[in-house]
């Protein structure tokens, strides 16, 4: 008759469990740090095209307030309305206070 030879589980030791938890701590640590590091350089660089976007449009709306500006200039209508065959009547001229 043959001898049963039970084998024993092996436990893992404290030890052992310690550094495969330690292993896996780094990794983790490891993966992290890469993918918060590259997320801040993607957020840095679409903060950076935003700023660029905000400047150029700061820029574009002086120049549309400058040119609104010299639109609405008084040399201007005068100039247009004595080419249009207007006078000015100081008779018709009023004068409005604002906030009275």
């Amino acid at each position: 008759m043959a001898k049963i030879i039970r084998k024993q589980k092996r436990r893992m030791k404290f030890e052992g469990f310690a550094l495969l938890f330690l292993v896996f701590a780094l990794t983790a640590a490891l993966f992290s740090t890469l993918f918060i590091r590259t997320m801040n350089n993607s957020l840095i660089m679409k903060i950076e095209d935003i700023e660029k976007e905000t400047a150029n449009l700061i820029t574009e709306n002086d120049k549309l307030n400058l040119e609104i500006q010299n639109l609405i200039s008084k040399d201007r209508v005068y100039d247009i309305a004595t080419n249009g065959g207007l006078e000015q009547n100081q008779d018709n001229v009023i004068n409005v206070v604002k906030g009275e």
